[in-house]
């Protein structure tokens, strides 16, 4: 019986980490979604992708995650789950998978 509690309890305590979101630094999932819906607009503008980047180099950042997650936002609109995507969904979709640990 203690060694099955001592494991349930083991098991409880891991799940928090495992679907603990992705670091953001001071963004939150919202801000992430905002920013991927921002992204979406850019491509559905005509800009490219190293004007993308170029965008992001221009941004300051209070955390250098938050560079790292914006560029793998512009990685994702730019590549090919943008040309399935339009603003409002490119925001949800990364909103919603920030917010589930992907």
């Amino acid at each position: 019986m203690k060694k099955c509690s001592i494991s349930l309890l083991l098991s409880c305590l891991c799940i928090p980490v495992i679907a603990a979101p992705y670091p953001l630094g001071t963004m939150t999932c919202s801000d992430m979604g905002r920013f991927a819906s921002e992204a979406m607009r850019w491509r559905e503008n005509g800009m490219k992708r190293d004007e993308a980047y170029a965008q992001l180099d221009a941004r300051t950042y209070n955390d250098p995650v938050e560079k790292k997650n914006m560029e793998m936002v512009v990685r994702m609109v730019f590549g090919s789950y943008g040309k399935a995507w339009t603003i409002e969904s490119a925001g949800n979709a990364i909103r919603s998978d920030c917010e589930t640990g992907r």
